[in-house]
């Protein structure tokens, strides 16, 4: 797991420093090695942290020739079969490298290379004989991939900081990006918050050669429909199965590695997954929220887990006064807002874990595939029922205007009208309405609305002809995972040069999963409903009967305290924050949160977050160090 980066400067313009500060900017994500090599006119960066063949791994990875030069960032659980395929075919290998393989497969299979690696992977690769740069990131978007283009030249890098500091741009904000984010509470791939700068959707690849604008296109595979006919027992073994397989390759490492665990079924299944595929207990952390009762405050869920499953358990804690402190820590490696109350904590867990280990296996990407969010029962029930009719509108525009605090209502009369699936869909995930946004930002809505239905509509035509609930979880997968929980995920764990491994998304298992039909892998008030049945046979009963609950914070307490009282005052009238999102709008949303009028948590988290992205990159504030 490391930080890459590429220059392509056909006209030899950049900056001579240009490498340097990307390596220097990258650094916190691979401490264990660093290298800068020029093929002008290109120039690959990557700093290294060293998980698989500690001794032998640097990069750049080479072709036998050295013509072709590759970075990467990430790890191929297939590299060992691929390795072996490719040694049949004549191919030498000069180290133990897990990514090596990805060059040899450039060898023979060109951009197609991506099609045949299950991990979580971005790499840039030079091709010296074709001149051309080639970049791509992984099915499911677990590793991020930035890039930003000019007349003269092309830099691209595992972050966005890196490219800042290679281009000396100053970050200006996309209007367009803003209510993505403000409706989402993340900016879809190809956009980000920064304007200018380009976030290479998951599942594509990008190719240059500096004479023309970059390529981009997509490698997503449609899921095989009705290939797995079993049902019941049989099909629940398989599963649980075909998981505890996924956590045994991604246990690959030669370096400690452990787990997070919460209170939860999807955590814990990990952590028995790796007891059970290891002869030693698995490292285990987790972090908590003292005073905020069992259900916040998942230490004592998690410990009993630990001893049920048998782990090596630690944990730490987090204070409500360290929040706001971890926040503007946070953001600045987060570096786009991801509207993820938790990612401070994930962040201190991060840091936490780090000084025992150096990879982690978490449970997200369990909720998309099988159904576990409210929303994927709304889809169902929208299916069952056809679609709300335009005479629907009325009635529910006049409930949502009387009843503006229940969100179930409001939700309900943005979902009526003249819609197409895929804006119906997209609308059960924002948080806010049109006219909201107007009035916090102003105009670029109806761009940006349309941007998220063309984006909506190209993911489910994979899937277009089968049901709107699996239409639903497809898109939960493979659009809004990977730029939202996924972004989050990698950015706080390398933050702490932690790597960070997601087993529920392992490319060959989540093919399996998709191959169900989505009425068997949920029902109605029956989210994940095959999910649990299957891990149910990997996990202790008392584990698997308790309520979800996804990992959070007690941020709605903190905003109806003092941290609401904190953003009205970072957009008062005056502060520059406030130049781009209405005072008063703000204002009136935490004077109806809390009172109880309405529940605004989470556009006003939004809103916390985009103030403190604001003053870190717009502002170029200076850092203020949290507690350790």
């Amino acid at each position: 797991m490391c930080g890459i980066g590429a220059l392509l400067d056909p006209t030899g313009t950049a900056a001579p420093s240009a490498p340097a500060r990307m390596a220097a900017a990258l650094r916190h994500r691979g401490p264990d090695g660093e290298a800068i090599v020029e093929r002008a006119p290109a120039t690959l960066v990557h700093t290294r942290l060293a998980i698989v063949d500690v001794a032998g791994g640097d990069q750049p990875l080479w072709s036998e020739d050295g013509e072709i030069a590759l970075v990467a960032n990430g790890e191929i659980y297939n590299h060992r079969a691929l390795r072996a395929d490719l040694e049949a075919r004549g191919h030498r290998f000069a180290t133990d490298s897990d990514c090596e393989p990805i060059v040899h497969l450039y060898e023979e299979h060109g951009d197609d290379c991506v099609r045949y690696l299950n991990g979580i992977f971005a790499f840039a690769i030079w091709d010296g004989r074709r001149r051309r740069l080639l970049a791509a990131r992984d099915p499911l978007g677990v590793k991020p991939l930035y890039w930003r283009t000019d007349a003269a030249r092309l830099v691209l890098a595992s972050e966005v900081g890196a490219l800042l500091a290679a281009t000396g741009v100053r970050p200006a904000v996309d209007r367009v990006a803003l209510d993505h984010y403000l409706a989402c509470r993340f900016t879809p791939a190809p956009r980000t918050l920064f304007e200018g700068v380009s976030k290479l959707p998951a599942a594509t690849v990008l190719t240059a050669d500096g004479e023309s604008p970059p390529r981009v296109a997509s490698y997503r595979r449609a899921p095989a429909a009705g290939t797995v006919t079993a049902r019941g027992a049989e099909l629940e073994r398989e599963l649980a199965d075909r998981f505890a397989d996924a956590v045994e390759r991604q246990m690959m490492s030669d370096v400690p590695f452990g787990a997070f665990l919460s209170g939860g079924v999807d955590s814990a299944a990990v952590a028995a997954a790796m007891a059970a595929r290891s002869d030693a207990p698995p490292r285990t952390f987790t972090i908590g929220f003292p005073g905020h009762g069992e259900v916040l405050d998942e230490r004592g869920f998690a410990a009993a887990s630990a001893r049920a499953i048998g782990t090596d358990h630690s944990d730490t804690a987090m204070e409500a006064d360290a929040f706001t402190a971890e926040l503007a820590r946070t953001i600045r490696h987060l570096e786009e807002p991801c509207g993820i109350p938790s990612a401070p904590a994930l962040a201190q867990l991060s840091r936490f874990a780090a000084g025992s280990v150096k990879v982690a296996l978490s449970g997200q990407g369990a909720d998309e595939p099988h159904g576990g969010y409210g929303r994927h029962q709304a889809a169902l029930a929208l299916g069952a029922i056809g679609r709300l009719g335009p005479l629907a509108a009325g009635p529910l525009a006049a409930a949502a205007r009387f009843a503006p605090g229940n969100e179930r209502v409001r939700r309900a009369a943005r979902l009526a009208g003249p819609l197409s699936d895929a804006e119906r869909l997209v609308r059960l995930v924002e948080i806010t309405d049109e006219g909201l946004r107007a009035r916090l930002v102003g105009g670029a809505g109806e761009q940006a609305a349309a941007e998220r239905a063309a984006l909506a509509a190209d993911v489910v035509g994979d899937v277009g002809d089968r049901p709107l609930l699996e239409r639903a979880l497809y898109l939960d997968t493979h659009l809004f995972l990977p730029d939202g929980l996924l972004i989050c995920a990698d950015k706080t764990s390398m933050a702490a040069s932690l790597e960070q491994r997601v087993p529920f998304l392992d490319l060959e298992l989540l093919r399996f999963v998709e191959a169900i039909p989505a009425s068997v892998r949920v029902g109605p008030r029956a989210g994940k409903r095959l999910h649990r049945a299957a891990l149910a046979r990997l996990v202790p009963p008392e584990i698997v009967a308790r309520p979800k609950h996804g990992f959070s914070t007690p941020y709605d307490d903190w905003l109806r305290d003092s941290l609401g009282e904190e953003v009205r005052r970072r957009y008062a009238p005056g502060e520059p924050v406030a130049e781009l999102v209405d005072a008063a709008t703000v204002s009136g949303l935490v004077d109806a949160h809390r009172s109880g009028a309405a529940d605004q948590k989470r556009i006003l988290y939004c809103l916390l977050e985009l103030s403190e992205w604001h003053r870190a990159f717009v502002e170029q504030r200076e850092a203020v160090e949290a507690p350790a």
